[in-house]
């Protein structure tokens, strides 16, 4: 689980989690559709503060990005997640 992934393609679905305790921070979740194997959808996780701003994040929790390209680099989690330590999104 050490590699680091790189994935590009295209948001299917996207919510941001709150954060729920004064140690947590909020969270952006989204599903990508991967540009290189398009059947497979991968679930990145990121910190919203990796979100370039305001506006990206209000319209990832409205659910307005739907296919928007979006580009994140990170590991894979135990439980198959990729948690993003880069994310840049395109509209």
């Amino acid at each position: 689980m050490d590699r680091e992934l790189n994935i590009s393609g295209a948001i299917v679905d996207s919510w941001v989690e709150r954060a729920s305790s004064t140690w947590d921070r909020p969270r952006v979740i989204l599903q990508v559709v991967s540009k290189d194997r398009p059947g497979d959808l991968v679930i990145v996780q990121a910190d919203a503060s990796l979100v370039p701003d305001r506006g990206w994040l209000e319209d990832l929790g409205e659910n307005m990005c739907h296919g928007s390209p979006v580009a994140a680099v990170g590991r894979l989690t135990i439980g198959g997640l990729l948690s993003a330590t880069q994310i840049q999104f395109v509209r």
